[in-house]
């Protein structure tokens, strides 16, 4: 695997400098290069549909919950409100969620997927979900199992 250019400057000073262990930096910019290929490639994937990685998150939660306000989706997706806002206000635009007034309390507001959201949704999800499949494809189970394995281990 090909580490990303910048890391490969920083692994050279590193090495230069005898500040770590080598190896141990390469397995960590590995992991790096490797998380920047499948967010880049996913990016790409997403904009076919014009949604970006939050707006498509928005429309999982919404998928999954039927019913959700903009605070419960920001807690939900970790981003913080004002993008949430920002996401839900393009993705009414798009005509792909709904946002509605809570009837017992007007300060309260609903977000529902449209029927137009949940098809795309669908669409998009049985891709995503054979893409995100296939990154794997050259591991057997028990290697997938061992790399989660060490990832969790490193946390």
């Amino acid at each position: 695997m090909e580490l990303e250019k910048k890391y490969i400057s920083l692994a050279r000073i590193i090495e230069k400098h005898e500040a770590a262990n080598l190896l141990s930096i390469e397995a960590c910019f590995s992991i790096l290069s490797a998380g920047m290929r499948i967010d880049k490639e996913c990016a790409k994937r997403l904009s076919d549909y014009q949604l970006s990685e939050g707006r498509f998150m928005v429309l999982v939660l919404l998928l999954e919950h039927k019913v959700l306000s903009p605070q419960e989706i920001a807690t939900l997706s970790g981003v913080t409100k004002p993008t949430i806002t920002s996401f839900i206000h393009s993705l009414v635009k798009d005509e792909l969620v709904n946002k509605t007034e809570v009837t017992t309390d007007r300060r309260k507001i609903d977000i529902t997927l449209t029927k137009k959201g949940q098809n795309l949704i669908e669409i998009i999800f049985k891709e995503h979900s054979l893409w995100i499949a296939n990154i794997t494809k050259n591991l057997t189970d028990s290697e997938i199992k061992a790399l989660i394995c060490i990832l969790n281990k490193m946390s």
